[in-house]
C-alpha cells in the first residue's frame, strides 16, 4: 500500500435527492476514478481478503466464493503437490500491481513483490538457476529458497519504485452514478442522467460534500456486490432504498466462449452429486482434485477479466458490469491515458505464475522476460541480485546466468493428483476420506432410500455458470447445475 494510504481522503461533491435520501451522482476527480477503476485489476482472492476487513459482519458479499477462499486457507498442505502452492493460489498478482502502488489511494495492501533464490547462493550460479516469489519454495537441491534478493533495472533501481502513473486523465472531472457508471463531467451527461431517472423538478436535489477514504472505498465495493444503489448505501446506509438487493435477473453469456473452436476440445470434469430424491435437493458432491483445483482457480481471476472476457459484460452483478462498460467506452486520451492502461484495467494478465492444467478458462498470463541472476563476493560474503538483462559487473568473482521462475506445479497441477474432496452447495471444500460420505449421510438424518447419486459433467459452460452463481449465491451448485440434473432425469 502507498504510504499513508489509510489517511488518504477524497472529497466528492454529491448530488442527492433529499426527499428519497438517494445519491443521484457524484462529481469526482481523476484520483478517485483511478482508485475505483483499479478494483477491476484485482484478483478475486485479493478482493475477498480486503472485504473480510470490513467490520459489518451482517454483510456477506462474494456469495460462495468466501467459503471457497476459507476452504483454501484451511486445506492441509498434504493435499498440495508442493509446499508453496497454497501460498501461490492465495496470493495471485497481476501486471497492474506496481502501477497501482503509484495511485494516490491504493486499496491493495500487499507489499511489493519479493524475489527469493536458494539459501545456498551457489545454486544461483548454475545454468538451471531459478527464483521464486514465495519463500516457501524448494530449490532443486532440496534447500528452501528463502534468500531474498533485489530485482534491479539497468540503472540499479528496484522495480516498482517511483511515483506517478494513473489510469485516467486529470484534465477533467468525472461523474459517478449511483450504480457505478462513470463518464466525463459534462452538462449533456447530467441532463441525460436526470431525464433517465425521471427527475423533472431539480428543486428536490441538493449538493453535499462527502469525504471518502480507504474504509469508504471498501464499503462501496461491498455495496456494489450486494445492492442496487451502492453509492446511496455508502452515504445513507440505513434507508430501505439503500438495502435493495441486486437481482440476478440475467443469464451469463457463454456464447462468445463456447462458439470458439479453441474451447471445443478442452477437458471436462466429473462431479458425483448426492441428492435427496423426494425433494430434488442438492446435499453434497464428491470430486477429484482436478475439479477442486479448477474451483480454486476462481480466486486467481482478475475482476475485469471475469466480467469482460469470461462473462462478456453480463455477470449477475450489474454495478460491476456498468463499471466495466464505462472503462470500455471511455476514449483514450481525453479519458483513459493510453491503450496500454485501458487494457490493463480490462484484462490485467497474471504474473509470476503458471496456470494449472485444470484451468479451462482462457486466462492471460504475462510471460516473464528472461531474468539474469548476478552474484559476486563482497567482504568475504556472496551477494546476488536479479536483472532483466545482461549487465556487466567488475566486482570480485562476478558471474551471471539465466534465471527462471520456479514452476511449483507437479505435472501441471497444484494439488496432488489423486486427492479426493467433498463439496457443499455453498462451496465449502474438505478433504474426503473413506468414511466421510457415511458420516455426512448420518448427519443429514435422511432415510438411505431417499438418496440418489448423479454423475455430472462439468465443462466450460457449466464452469462459467458455477463461477457466476458463486458471486452472489450461497447455493452455487444448486443454482448452476441442478437444472442440468433434472433435465437429464426428464
Amino acid at each position: 500500500m502507498a504510504p499513508n494510504a489509510s489517511q488518504t481522503k477524497f472529497s466528492l461533491k454529491l448530488v442527492i435527492n433529499k426527499e428519497e435520501k438517494r445519491v443521484i451522482f457524484a462529481e469526482a476527480d481523476n484520483n478517485f476514478v483511478d482508485t475505483l477503476f483499479s478494483i477491476m485489476t484485482l484478483p478475486m482472492a485479493t478482493i475477498i481478503r480486503l472485504l473480510r476487513k470490513l467490520p459489518d459482519g451482517t454483510l456477506k458479499p462474494i456469495g460462495s466464493l468466501n467459503n471457497l477462499y476459507q476452504s483454501l486457507l484451511d486445506i492441509s498442505i498434504n493435499c498440495m503437490s508442493a509446499e508453496e502452492n497454497k501460498w501461490m493460489l492465495l496470493n495471485p498478482r497481476t501486471s497492474s500491481h506496481d502501477t497501482c502502488r503509484k495511485l494516490k489511494l491504493n486499496i491493495n495492501d500487499e507489499e511489493p513483490t519479493k524475489y527469493f533464490i536458494c539459501q545456498d547462493i551457489m545454486c544461483s550460479r548454475c545454468s538451471d538457476a531459478c527464483f521464486s516469489t514465495c519463500n516457501l519454495a524448494k530449490c532443486k537441491c532440496g534447500k528452501t529458497m528463502n534468500q531474498e534478493i533485489k530485482y534491479e533495472d539497468l540503472t540499479g533501481n528496484m522495480r516498482g519504485e517511483g511515483i506517478g502513473g494513473v489510469f485516467v486523465s486529470d484534465l477533467s472531472s468525472y461523474i459517478v452514478t449511483d450504480d457505478l457508471r462513470v463518464m466525463p463531467n459534462s452538462p449533456d451527461s447530467i441532463v441525460q442522467l436526470l431525464c433517465e431517472l425521471g427527475i423533472t423538478d431539480v428543486s428536490c436535489l441538493e449538493e453535499k460534500q462527502f469525504g471518502i477514504g480507504l474504509d469508504q472505498i471498501l464499503n462501496l465495493l461491498a455495496g456494489a456486490l450486494l445492492f442496487k444503489h451502492p453509492m446511496t448505501y455508502l452515504v445513507f446506509p440505513t434507508p430501505p432504498i439503500a438495502r435493495l438487493l441486486l437481482d440476478p435477473r440475467q443469464e451469463t453469456s457463454v456464447n462468445h466462449l463456447t462458439s470458439n473452436e479453441t474451447f471445443e476440445t478442452l477437458k471436462s470434469f466429473k462431479l458425483k452429486v448426492t441428492m435427496q430424491k423426494s425433494k430434488s435437493k442438492f446435499l453434497f458432491a464428491e470430486a477429484d482434485s482436478d475439479f477442486v483445483e479448477f474451483l480454486f482457480g476462481f480466486l486467481q481471476i482478475p475482476l475485469g477479466t471475469m466480467i469482460g472476457d469470461l462473462m462478456d459484460g453480463t455477470s449477475c452483478i450489474e454495478n460491476l458490469n456498468n463499471m466495466f462498460k464505462s472503462i470500455s467506452s471511455m476514449s483514450v486520451g481525453e479519458g483513459i491515458k493510453s491503450d496500454e492502461l485501458k487494457n490493463m484495467l480490462l484484462r490485467s494478465p497474471l504474473v509470476h505464475t503458471n496456470l494449472s492444467v485444470n484451468q479451462i478458462f482462457p486466462l492471460s498470463v504475462l510471460c516473464a522476460p528472461k531474468s539474469y541472476c548476478h552474484s559476486y563476493r563482497e567482504k568475504g560474503t556472496m551477494v546476488a541480485y536479479l536483472t532483466p538483462s545482461v549487465e556487466k559487473d567488475n566486482r570480485l568473482w562476478h558471474l551471471f546466468c539465466e534465471c527462471y521462475l520456479k514452476d511449483s506445479r507437479v505435472e501441471g497441477q497444484y494439488l496432488k493428483a489423486f486427492a479426493k474432496f467433498m463439496l457443499t452447495d455453498d462451496l465449502v471444500v474438505t478433504a474426503s476420506s473413506s468414511f466421510s460420505s457415511i458420516t455426512t449421510l448420518g448427519k443429514l438424518k435422511i432415510p438411505l432410500n431417499d438418496f440418489e447419486v448423479h454423475t455430472v459433467t462439468i465443462g466450460i459452460e457449466e464452469g462459467l455458470e458455477i463461477l457466476d452463481a458463486s458471486l452472489m449465491s450461497v447455493s452455487a451448485l444448486t443454482d448452476s447445475i441442478l437444472k442440468k440434473i433434472t433435465e437429464a432425469q426428464n
